[in-house]
């Protein structure tokens, strides 16, 4: 009898402390995961985020292997490549939060401070190394600097991919005649007849899913030296990338970004297509 009860109240404790240390892993992983959770609220904080809306239904699922989300925001470039294995295939939508420092050496963030996203659908490079790969941009402006800004990519109804097949399609000759031109140059312009006393800005580009960028520390020993009122950089590409060749109707995406800029923005940003390899493709980006 007393046996018995010995193993009962053996069973019992057991049963307590598996209870007691199941609550406990449960209590820990809330704790941390909570922790976790306020850490990147914390971070975030201090962040401008832009929201990339990718509509997957336009999306090459069987023949993309990763998603390129390239863009230039608040004076800073960002870039995810976003394999297509782990994207869940049942959704509709991709939500992609692009973050930058809401303050940097440039700019402080500001509505309405413009700004470009842009995804590359990028599959076989080797197999499509000389066709153009399927993309969408957006440029738009800051909607808040608290909340995400969305940018809508791949929707129904953008016109941006065929635009450049267009403009591809009707210099197919001009594109065979470059083909062994292996270098693109982008020349960017920043009028500042209305902030000549801008101090410091960056300049940058980006076209086929690659940026360059460049500060210029002291814009107005430039604008001096030039005695003119407009700041300008070329910027040299390969046309070979990591995504494919840069082809004839490429599209390309410039911005300007400083703190004199403001008001109104404290970046701002232009775009047009490739039709040049023989000599500098020319943009104002203000």
């Amino acid at each position: 009898m007393v046996e018995k009860s010995y193993i009962k109240c053996l069973y019992i404790f057991i049963a307590i402390a598996f209870a007691v240390s199941i609550l406990y892993v449960s209590s820990s992983y809330e704790s941390v995961f909570a922790q976790k959770n306020d850490k990147e609220d914390k971070e975030d904080k201090d962040k401008l985020i832009v929201r990339a809306n990718i509509n997957l239904k336009n999306v090459d699922m069987k023949n993309t292997k990763f998603i390129r989300v390239i863009g230039f925001i608040n004076g800073e470039e960002v870039k995810q490549d976003i394999p297509i294995s782990s994207i869940d295939k049942t959704k509709n939508k991709l939500d992609v939060d692009l973050k930058v420092n809401k303050k940097n050496d440039i700019v402080k963030a500001s509505t309405p401070d413009e700004f470009f996203v842009c995804a590359y659908q990028v599959g076989d490079v080797k197999k499509n190394y000389n066709s153009l790969a399927k993309f969408d941009c957006n440029e738009g402006d800051i909607l808040s600097t608290s909340k995400p800004t969305p940018a809508r990519l791949f929707q129904l109804g953008s016109q941006v991919y065929e635009k450049t097949q267009a403009v591809y399609g009707a210099n197919v000759n001009n594109t065979a005649s470059g083909s062994n031109i292996d270098k693109v140059k982008i020349k960017i312009l920043a009028p500042l007849a209305d902030k000549k006393d801008t101090e410091k800005l960056v300049i940058a580009v980006m076209i086929k899913g690659q940026i360059q960028s460049q500060v210029i520390e002291d814009v107005q020993a430039e604008l001096d030296k030039s005695k003119g009122s407009t700041i300008q950089r070329t910027f040299t590409f390969d046309r070979d990338t990591d995504i494919g060749r840069i082809q004839i109707g490429d599209r390309y995406h410039a911005c300007v970004a400083s703190d004199d800029l403001s008001p109104p923005e404290g970046q701002e940003c232009e775009k047009r297509v490739v039709k040049h390899f023989d000599k500098s493709n020319s943009l104002p980006a203000r």
